[in-house]
Parts: C-alpha cells; structure tokens; sequence
C-alpha cells in the first residue's frame, strides 16, 4: 500500500482544462498551444533574465523560486498532474533517476532545483536548451573521456558548494517499459563528497492508471514536433517516488548505484507498471 502523494498544478484554469476528458480534441489542443506560445515568447525572456540577474546577485532563493515557477508552468501546460510520495529531497543530494522524457527536467525541477548532466545536443534544442544552460546543466559530449572527467570535476565541485545536482544515469532515454544499466561514474562524485544519494523512480500514468508510453521520443522525431505531440494528449498523472538517502559511502559507488536502481526498479515493477501500456 502506498502513502499518500503531495500533488500540485500552477493554475486552477490549467487544471480544469486538463481533467476535462470530453472536451474536444482540437479545443484542448488550440488552448494549450496558445498558453504554450505566451509562455515561450511572453515569459521565457523575463524568467531567463532574473535567473541571471539572481545568479549575479547570488540570491540562491529566487532563482530557486523562478526556476520551480517556470518548471510547474510548463508541467501543467504539457497536461502532467505531479504526485510526489516519500520525502522531498532537500539540498544537498544528488539525485538519480530513470528516463524516458525532457519532461524529466521540469518534473524534477518542480520541488527541487538541482544541476543536471545533459547531452551535448540539448545546449542547441529550441526553448529546452535554453533552460538547461540557465539551470545550470552540465553538458557531456557522449563517448568522450576528457568530456566526462571534466564534468565529474564540476559535479564535485557543485556538491561541495552544498548544491543538488540531478542525473541520469541510464544514459539515454528509454520507452518506459524496462530499465537500462546504470552508469556508475558520475555517481562517484557523491560518494567522494559523501553527499546524500536520493534514487527517484518518475512513472507517467494515462487516464486508466496504466503507463503513458506517448511521452517518450518516437523514432528520431525532431524537439519540437514531440511537443506538438505532447500537447494533444489528455490528462497524465506523474508519481513521483523518492526514495530513502543513501549515504553508506564506504560501501563504494558500485553498492551505491546498484542500490539506487534497486529502489527505483522496485517502484516501476509496482501494480505492472512496466508492463502495462497506453
């Protein structure tokens, strides 16, 4: 039996919007393209500007609330209705975590503001990239060893700073219904810096409870066509499950990791979510 979740949305109308299950398709679609269009074009520019003008004041606060704002937003706007269970993580920890979609980044920025690893490719993805590299996303060029050293400097270098950082360490995306190896690298520099290791097991549920396979990349289709897709689907709840601290750093980054993706596995196995699909 599972605990109650802390749910949340930004806007009573956006909520109303995405529960209305008989309303037509091309209504919800029209509305939330438009909300989306304000808040990229009419927004963004001001949400960018005072996370930069908090970074050089160093008001660590505000730049908190300005990045939670703008992640729920987009959240409630892409139709997601978030339930967290267990305790919200609080700085600093290091978060890891499966992955199926971008929406991951908002969705964890959304109760914690935490620096992620990121590809190479998003720095250069419309709206997303831009957000990254104001979020303080790390950039790792894939297969290249001088890439991961430096970001494993930088993860170090954060957590010792006493800030989050959020990775992924799967790699890549998956279609939601199996999880990869974990990558133990990157882990290791919570282990050096003996910060708090908190596993977060992310499940995107349809209107019948079962798994949202639509949330995932389809093939290689481009940013920006994904989102259109993402707009025109109805109402999906994400539970969000946090797991204990992980702090046995004399166990090493092997036991470490292989305890995060037991945790995180555990709860994807949960009531055949993995196994039941949209």
């Amino acid at each position: 039996m599972k605990s109650q979740g802390h749910s949340f949305i930004i806007s009573p109308v956006l909520t109303h919007l995405n529960n209305l299950t008989a309303i037509n398709h091309y209504t919800r679609l029209s509305l939330r393209l438009l909300t989306f269009l304000f808040a990229v074009l009419g927004l963004l520019p001001f949400v960018v500007l005072i996370i930069i003008i908090s970074k050089l004041l160093r008001w660590r606060q505000l730049n908190q609330w300005v990045v939670t704002f703008w992640s729920r937003l987009m959240c409630a706007i892409m139709g997601l209705e978030i339930k967290i269970y267990g305790d919200k993580p609080v700085s600093p920890v290091m978060l890891v975590a499966n992955h199926v979609s971008w929406l991951d980044i908002p969705i964890i920025h959304s109760f914690i503001l935490a620096g992620f690893v990121a590809k190479h490719e998003i720095k250069y993805w419309p709206v997303l990239g831009w957000l990254a590299m104001a979020g303080d996303s790390v950039f790792l060029n894939r297969g290249n060893s001088q890439s991961r050293k430096a970001v494993l400097t930088q993860l170090k270098k954060r957590l010792t700073q006493g800030r989050s950082v959020a990775i992924f360490p799967e790699g890549t995306v998956t279609d939601g219904s199996y999880l990869r190896p974990f990558h133990r690298q990157l882990i290791h520099a919570a282990v050096e810096t003996r910060t708090p290791i908190v596993p977060v097991a992310i499940k995107f549920l349809n209107q019948e409870g079962q798994r949202e396979a639509r949330v995932g990349f389809i093939d290689d289709e481009p940013f920006l066509q994904h989102v259109f897709r993402i707009l025109q689907l109805p109402h999906t709840t994400v539970e969000i499950y946090c797991g204990a601290r992980l702090t046995n750093y004399d166990a090493g980054t092997r036991i470490m990791t292989s305890m995060a993706r037991s945790y995180i596995e555990q709860q994807l196995e949960q009531d055949d979510y993995l196994s039941s699909v949209a």
